[in-house]
């Protein structure tokens, strides 16, 4: 298996597990170690299967993983494209994981009790102006992610609409309608790198907007 689908395979474990009534929650490769901050106090969990699909990469899809080199690259790299698409989403649109408790962790890569490797991975709501249409929302940034030359698809076995984005360098953004009427959640996942880069003291921002620091 290509390193691209071991990577979408995580991927869609994470955001097929569980599904919160506020948002899409990131689930982690193995049931005791969740990864991304933690469900929302008092969240329903509701339905959704326990592997939400990952389909083939298209023709001529090429992923040239870069690996990070400490984990303040990574959390950048996601701040990055973050922002990047809200940039091109309507003015006041805000990332906001306030509701979280933590808006960004990192988890083990592997399924194993000492994984060597781990990623970050961010949560948060999506914010628009009010009156915008979430399942509208979900389909306009799927077509920005699509305009960068990412790998834009939507997942079986989920809450529909969602779009999952894989970027050349090897990272991933997800977004995804909640189960219940509320705003849509965003994720942004990092590739993995060395255990040992982990730290601990490294904040990263609850609210995010197209051009704050």
């Amino acid at each position: 298996m290509s390193a691209t689908l071991r990577h979408g395979s995580r991927a869609a474990k994470r955001i097929g597990l569980v599904m919160a009534a506020a948002g899409l929650l990131i689930v982690g490769c193995h049931a005791s170690q969740p990864l991304g901050p933690p469900t929302p106090t008092g969240a329903t969990i509701l339905g959704g299967s326990t592997m939400a699909s990952t389909p083939a990469p298209p023709p001529g899809w090429n992923v040239h993983v870069v690996t990070p080199e400490s984990q303040q690259q990574a959390q950048e790299t996601v701040l990055g494209y973050l922002r990047k698409t809200l940039s091109a989403l309507p003015p006041g649109t805000v990332i906001d994981g306030s509701r979280y408790g933590s808006a960004g962790s990192t988890a083990p890569c592997e399924d194993k009790p000492h994984s060597q490797t781990e990623l970050f991975s961010s949560v948060g709501d999506l914010k628009p102006p009010e009156g915008t249409d979430p399942a509208h929302l979900v389909g306009q940034i799927g077509d920005i992610w699509k305009s960068w030359g990412w790998w834009v698809f939507e997942r079986d076995g989920t809450y529909k609409p969602n779009r999952s984005g894989y970027s050349p360098d090897g990272y991933e953004l997800q977004v995804a309608v909640p189960a219940v009427p509320g705003p849509p959640s965003i994720i942004g996942n990092s590739p993995c790198f060395p255990r040992e880069l982990v730290r601990e003291d490294l904040p990263f921002p609850t609210k995010i907007a197209a051009g704050n620091s």
